[in-house]
């Protein structure tokens, strides 16, 4: 065992005292209101006597149970998450024993001697890209040693190494070297007490409401439900306050964890896994969804094979390197897409974001264990068969019917090229062109000499990162703008090392402005050189090609913000059709939807005769839109909905929002297949 595993740090004790605060504050609160709703009982109970003494009749008798009953209601409404019952959360689990799996108990022995950690009850394997240590949490949980469970994911174990997967266990088990995960017990009986006091009242409401008879017994429900709605409230404010000092706990505590697994493992295969932890919930959420859009086409054999294969579509895709049999992601491959400037802390979350994670892991103290880059998969003996097992469970537990057609990781790879195809132009412009739009409207951009393009690189990793500082760039302004607006939506913000208040948002807006134009037109002078150097290397055919594809999606590019806001200001006078009204309701927002329906129809017109989009629009498009430009619909009379009418409204809104960015996409890959074809010629 490590003896001198790392301290917890000032910040932690400090977050930890705030957390056994706020838990003590909880506790109070709900005794007290315990104790309230007890004297309510005696109380009610005492007037319920006297009612009776004054005159013992039928009516009295209802008004004494009716008073009661009303602080027994309010009595049970506080004690009733005891017997709620919990629903299973293991059907999706594969629990497994040490003679089933003795090389996996090996990795998780080792941990647990290295942490110091008392060794799990149970281990089960799930489908997730994760793993956990968790307990039955029993109300005596709270006061009594619990033994914990480990539950590992086969789509963590499936994309990592076996040193990878031991930095994944330590940090687990690391959470347990914490004399602090005690108040998580506490924490979760707040929950069940939140939960079914704030929020699983819908039939608790129901049955004051429908169960009472007579009219006495509805009067003192309704004076029930009045006291409930405060205590309610009560303990809808103090639970905010429970759980925003625990979220500032547990970031501390995964800091924490992260230290531990640090020192007994290897920093630098802690860093790969959870770098990779992202690319490898994608692969297997876009897996699963490939079979969940195919319209039970198709179902899998082996998820986590389809896992692998999508892994090494998507990394092939971002140009990530493989090493061992993974992809390799480094803090550069994060931060491409990641160039916001702004920080703010979000108080409710419990994980740190990764980089500032690894940005820690990098400078915690390490023992250095040697590396095993074995694949952690090697470590479960029937491996495919196990998962062939966990892939059936997850399915089932989705509620994913066995009626499609069983298909093998082959036939998998080829339905996803078809279904999600790569476009060439994107590999050849290395994806410049995947968040960025060609818009070019300067008619000087034909006489610029033509550029070497050894001499400049229009499509490099660095002209990459600067599609990506422009989004970056564009969020922060809208943050800082959102801030300046509503300066009490948070306490402060940190924008370059340094601590602002929300209220100093506008200080900041101008800077913002000058970098993002600045950006823009590093970006705009980049776009023109892409243009002349193609144009002079096409052919005099092609040239003209290529300078009217150009025109043709700046057109698409001006006229597309118009034509998307049209949809956009008309659907809003469509929901009324989409909820239940009193007639003279339907009948004022129908007369709405009439006076908008006309000049949405005037922006359809121009559409399909006079617009960019109109030569992209196939026959049928355009006919389904004449037709509705040429009708007369009235939607509702007579008390009653035309069906017809009100089906074909929201079936033409929908075809012309899709038209709208299937003509816009149309254009643009017209362009980059015309750039690809003269890059492919020259």
């Amino acid at each position: 065992m490590t003896n001198k595993l790392p301290p917890v740090s000032p910040v932690y004790r400090s977050r930890l005292i705030y957390a056994l605060a706020s838990v003590f504050v909880f506790f109070t609160v709900y005794l007290l209101l315990m104790l309230l709703a007890l004297a309510l009982i005696v109380l009610l109970g005492y007037g319920a006597v006297k009612v009776l003494s004054l005159h013992a009749g039928y009516i009295t008798l209802v008004i004494a149970l009716g008073m009661f009953g009303t602080g027994l209601v309010v009595f049970y409404f506080l004690i009733k998450f005891i017997f709620s019952r919990q629903q299973d959360n293991s059907r999706h689990l594969l629990e497994i024993s040490r003679a089933q799996q003795p090389k996996l108990f090996g990795i998780i022995d080792e941990m647990v001697k290295e942490t110091g950690v008392q060794a799990p009850k149970k281990v089960f394997l799930s489908h997730e890209v994760n793993a956990y240590v968790s307990y039955n949490s029993l109300f005596w949980s709270m006061f009594l040693p619990v033994r914990k469970n480990l539950t590992i994911g086969m789509g963590l174990i499936n994309t990592v190494t076996t040193g990878e997967l031991k930095t994944v266990l330590a940090h687990e088990f690391g959470h347990f070297s914490q004399k602090s995960m005690k108040i998580g017990g506490y924490i979760n009986q707040a929950e069940k007490i939140i939960f079914d006091t704030v929020y699983n009242n819908a039939g608790f409401e129901n049955s004051l409401k429908y169960s009472s008879g007579h009219w006495v017994f509805q009067i003192f429900s309704s004076v029930a439900m009045l006291v409930i709605n405060i205590f309610r409230f009560i303990l809808k404010t103090v639970s905010e306050f429970l759980f925003r000092h625990h979220a500032s706990l547990r970031r501390e505590m995964e800091f924490h964890a992260d230290a531990v697994a640090t020192y007994v493992t290897n920093p630098r295969e802690q860093i790969s896994s959870l770098m990779r932890i992202e690319l490898s919930e994608n692969a297997l959420t876009g897996a699963f969804l490939f079979y969940t859009e195919s319209n039970a086409a198709y179902l899998p054999e082996n998820l986590y094979d389809n896992q692998t294969a999508l892994m090494k579509i998507m990394s092939d895709r971002n140009n990530y390197p493989y090493t061992n049999g993974f992809p390799v992601i480094d803090s550069s491959g994060i931060r491409r897409y990641k160039k916001t400037r702004i920080e703010i802390e979000d108080p409710w979350t419990f994980h740190p974001e990764t980089d500032v994670r690894v940005e820690r892991i990098a400078r915690n103290p390490t023992v250095n264990r040697p590396e095993n880059t074995a694949p952690a998969k090697e470590l479960i003996l029937g491996f495919s068969e196990t998962c062939r097992v966990l892939t059936r469970k997850f399915l089932t537990v989705q509620s994913v019917k066995n009626t499609g057609e069983a298909i093998d990781n082959e036939t998998f790879i080829k339905l996803y090229g078809e279904k999600f195809p790569v476009s060439p132009a994107s590999l050849l412009f290395n994806g410049y062109y995947d968040v960025h739009h060609p818009v070019l409207e300067d008619p000087d951009l034909l006489v610029r000499e033509p550029l070497n393009a050894c001499d400049h690189d229009f499509f490099n990793d660095q002209k990459i990162t600067l599609m990506y500082e422009k989004a970056g760039l564009e969020a922060d302004l809208c943050t800082l703008q959102y801030l300046k607006a509503n300066p009490k939506a948070v306490k402060n913000f940190r924008y370059n090392g340094s601590l602002y208040k929300a209220r100093e948002a506008g200080i900041l807006i101008p800077r913002f402005t000058r970098d993002l134009e600045a950006v823009k037109e590093e970006v705009r002078e980049n776009d023109r050189n892409i243009f002349s150097y193609f144009y002079h290397k096409a052919s005099d055919a092609d040239k003209d090609i290529l300078k009217n594809r150009y025109m043709k999606f700046a057109t698409l590019d001006r006229e597309y913000e118009m034509f998307q806001n049209s949809v956009n200001h008309f659907i809003p006078h469509l929901q009324f059709m989409t909820t239940t009204l009193s007639f003279e309701e339907i009948r004022k927002h129908r007369a709405i939807l009439l006076r908008h329906e006309k000049p949405f129809k005037k922006v359809l017109t121009q559409f399909i005769e006079d617009s960019g989009y109109r030569d992209l629009l196939s026959i049928e498009d355009k006919n389904l839109l004449k037709d509705f430009i040429a009708s007369e619909y009235i939607y509702f009379n007579n008390d009653r909905y035309y069906e017809t009418e009100v089906n074909a409204v929201f079936t033409v809104v929908y075809a012309y929002q899709d038209m709208i960015n299937k003509a816009y996409t149309a254009g643009k890959e017209a362009l980059l297949d015309c750039q690809a074809a003269i890059a492919k010629a020259s």
